[in-house]
């Protein structure tokens, strides 16, 4: 898989490439069945961080764990990282050496 980049997946990427479309839903619909203000799913939808509150609520709307949805957030952080400072970290950072 050298050379092969995979481009990460934000929450937002997958509620509005996934899930959204699955039930039909958009963004004014989904806020007010969320609890929340629109505003905040759209910036959800356009990349921004899913919190702990917006994973619960996305839990208990579409039946899923809150883990599933944070999980999600974490993968995309740790790909996003991985592609900008990847290999500045393994230049600048030694392991260290089994005892």
């Amino acid at each position: 898989m050298d050379g092969f980049i995979i481009t990460p997946q934000s929450v937002g990427d997958h509620l509005r490439e996934d899930f959204l479309p699955e039930y039909g839903l958009k963004a004014p619909t989904f806020a007010k069945r969320l609890g929340v203000d629109r505003q905040r799913v759209v910036r959800l939808l356009k990349g921004a961080r899913c919190d702990a509150d917006m994973a619960l609520r996305l839990a208990r709307f579409f039946g899923t764990s809150a883990e599933f949805w944070m999980n999600l957030q974490a993968r995309y952080e740790l790909e996003t990282a991985r592609l900008e400072a990847g290999t500045k970290i393994e230049s600048e950072v030694d392991p260290v050496e089994a005892a």
